[in-house]
C-alpha cells in the first residue's frame, strides 16, 4: 500500500521525516565545521539543508508527527511507527551506500 495514497496526515508526514531530519542534522554539522565557498560542489545543498529555515521545517514536521500520534488510535500509531522505521532504514541504506561508494543496484 502507498502511504502517500492512502495514509493519514501522521503517516504521510512520518514517512518524510527521517530524510528531512538526517539532512538537517548533516547540513548543520557540516556548516558548523567551515563555511563553504560558492565553488564547493555541495554549496547549494549545504546552504539549503544547513539553513535555519530548513531546521524550522524539520521542527515543524516533528511537531506534526507528535500531534498526530497523540490523537491516533493504536492501529494508526503502529502504522506510523512502521512507516518511520522503514523510512529510516532506507535513509541508513542510502548513506551507507554512499559511504561504501557503492553503485545504485538497479
Amino acid at each position: 500500500r502507498s502511504v502517500a495514497q492512502t495514509g493519514t496526515l501522521g503517516e504521510i508526514t512520518v514517512v518524510a521525516l527521517p530524510c528531512a531530519w538526517v539532512y538537517c542534522e548533516v547540513g548543520h554539522h557540516l556548516l558548523g565545521k567551515e563555511a563553504p565557498k560558492p565553488s564547493h560542489p555541495y554549496f547549494e545543498w549545504l546552504q539549503l539543508y544547513g539553513s535555519p529555515e530548513f531546521a524550522e521545517v524539520t521542527r515543524w514536521m516533528r511537531e506534526v508527527v507528535d500531534r498526530c500520534a497523540k490523537t491516533a488510535g493504536r492501529a494508526e500509531k503502529a502504522r506510523m511507527e512502521e512507516a518511520f522505521l522503514i523510512s529510516s532504514q532506507y535513509e541508513w541504506m542510502f548513506w551507507d551506500m554512499a559511504w561504501r561508494e557503492e553503485k545504485w543496484p538497479i
